[in-house]
């Protein structure tokens, strides 16, 4: 009689075991999701900032040794900017990229016009989630990852 008790006691605990599993499996793997998503999210960020900065360095710096003539320094900048992205595997056709006096998302700061030597600018670097997420982000619910650093325009040069 005991050992019949016993092994119907397993068989229902297998079973409660198996619902627990079936509740709890949905959760735990929307979180692993979850953390590998915000994961990619951080890190796309991380390479954004350190692309802005090094955009916004070269645009600090002296550019008179290092911009062919004819070639317009904001110009410049982006497009490395684009190319080192790409070279990241960003697609540079998705990237908005744009050199903005400081505060003044929008309005257009030229790195060249002596009007504007020491004055801040700010470097922004926007790309959408949708292009760097692992699982599809619906269009109504995708956002732009952004970063801007700010550098005052001088003409500071790196001495060794």
């Amino acid at each position: 009689m005991y050992f019949f008790q016993r092994r119907r006691s397993d068989e229902n605990r297998r079973g409660t075991a198996t619902v627990e599993f079936a509740v709890i499996a949905p959760v735990f793997l929307t979180l692993i999701l979850g953390m590998l998503e915000a994961s990619r999210m951080f890190d796309t960020y991380g390479q954004l900032a350190q692309v802005a900065r090094d955009g916004g360095r070269l645009g600090a710096m002296d550019r008179s040794d290092w911009v062919t003539s004819g070639i317009h320094s904001n110009d410049k900048i982006i497009s490395d900017i684009r190319n080192s992205l790409a070279a990241a595997g960003f697609d540079p056709d998705k990237l908005e990229v744009a050199i903005e006096p400081a505060g003044q998302p929008g309005e257009s700061f030229d790195l060249d016009d002596p009007d504007n030597d020491l004055d801040l600018f700010q470097v922004r670097i926007s790309v959408p989630f949708s292009e760097v997420a692992a699982m599809p982000v619906p269009s109504d619910l995708d956002y732009d990852l952004s970063t801007t650093v700010t550098f005052r325009n001088t003409k500071s040069t790196i001495v060794q």
